[in-house]
């Protein structure tokens, strides 16, 4: 994993940012431009600065991209995660091995509680991955995240969490 710079913005468009499949569960829609792939890379970079999001590019052994991974502080001792991988790479445990390695890490920083995701209810991979880590399915959040590519109402989310 390696901080996002400006220049991923092309590879993330072409990647996943366009396609509505992998979009699907995302608290986006698919871009329409590359603009707009820039903007959401600008805002990654600036999250980083202002400390309210830190979001890695998930790349292989030889750095090629294959998504973005990133954690938000809930608290002082809470993190929640996401990742997102390109459809290509799906089924080839990349999503698992860079959110293993992120939660891993966050868990075991002295003052981190929690370690939170969720996901759609419909949205079987993902809940698989968070099994994978370890995290525990606390239930059915009603009504917990806006996912656009589904309904303009929130929707439910499988909760799971990772406590110490």
């Amino acid at each position: 994993m390696r901080l996002p710079v400006a220049s991923d913005a092309e590879l993330i468009y072409e990647l996943y940012a366009t396609d509505s499949d992998v979009t699907k569960y995302l608290a986006w829609k698919p871009h329409k431009s590359l603009s707009e792939t820039n903007e959401f890379v600008q805002s990654r970079i600036q999250e980083w600065k202002d400390e309210t999001r830190f979001t890695w590019c998930i790349e292989s052994d030889s750095s090629q991209l294959k998504g973005l991974i990133s954690c938000k502080p809930q608290s002082e001792s809470s993190y929640s995660v996401s990742y997102v991988v390109g459809k290509q790479f799906w089924g080839q445990g990349i999503g698992t091995k860079a959110a293993k390695e992120l939660v891993n890490y966050l868990i075991n920083q002295p003052s981190v509680y929690r370690v939170e995701a969720f996901c759609d209810t419909g949205n079987i991979g993902s809940s698989k991955v968070l099994e994978k880590l370890g995290m525990e399915f606390e239930g059915v959040a009603k009504r917990r995240a806006n996912v656009p590519n589904l309904s303009i109402e929130p929707q439910d989310c499988l909760q799971y969490a990772l406590t110490m």
